[in-house]
């Protein structure tokens, strides 16, 4: 009943994750009938999104130019690295103004099962920043050291990938300069990143392990 014009817009976003049959088709009738002003700055604010935001070549996180507001911060410690999955997940740790490190964005997860290899992920590129900022330590005179907090959903896949991690690092013979904590107490076997509130968030973290 709806014209094919309409009907493609819809479609379109029913691509977005977590939005449905009914939700797409809402969204495409509620953004027709904006006024045509808050239509042109919708669409103006969309593109400007999909063209100047990057991720960051450090850590992966969301930025506009080259790096993201952690990693080019001078007052977060950079040598305590959070690592998480998704560029999303971190942000309920930030919520907590809690943790004070930069973070590590892995975007997927060693799965050899879903033929998901370390070359598929970040993995690498976490080892290359962790003996950065080892050598730096040693160039400067100062013994470094590194702690690598893990926020992952527990997982096959998630422990797979910390020992990839590991054992890359014992090869390498940095594992002794690396402390790798879980964030623990407060946080249910199961948890969702997205839907855990801060008291949680702090208590899991001041009890990581």
């Amino acid at each position: 009943m709806l014209p094919p014009t309409l009907l493609e817009l819809s479609t379109n976003l029913k691509k977005i994750p977590g939005i449905g049959q009914k939700s797409s088709q809402k969204l495409a009738l509620d953004l027709l009938q904006l006024p045509i002003e808050e239509y042109q700055s919708f669409i103006i604010s969309l593109e400007d999104a999909r063209t100047k935001i990057n991720f960051c070549k450090v850590c992966g996180f969301f930025c506009e130019g080259h790096l993201c507001v952690f990693c080019s911060s001078k007052v977060r410690d950079h040598s305590q690295i959070c690592l998480v999955e998704k560029t999303t997940d971190l942000i309920p740790l930030e919520k907590s103004e809690i943790y004070r490190g930069v973070y590590h964005v892995l975007g997927k997860l060693i799965s050899p099962l879903d033929n998901i290899f370390p070359e598929h992920t970040n993995v690498n590129k976490l080892i290359e920043r962790i003996e950065e900022i080892l050598e730096q330590g040693s160039l400067n005179g100062k013994s470094k050291s590194i702690e690598i907090v893990l926020f992952l959903k527990p997982s096959f896949a998630s422990d797979t990938t910390v020992a990839y991690i590991r054992e890359t690092l014992e090869n390498k013979g940095l594992l002794n300069q690396i402390k790798i904590t879980r964030l623990a107490t407060g946080l249910p076997l199961y948890y969702n990143t997205d839907t855990i509130d801060q008291a949680t968030m702090v208590r899991a973290f001041e009890d990581r392990k």
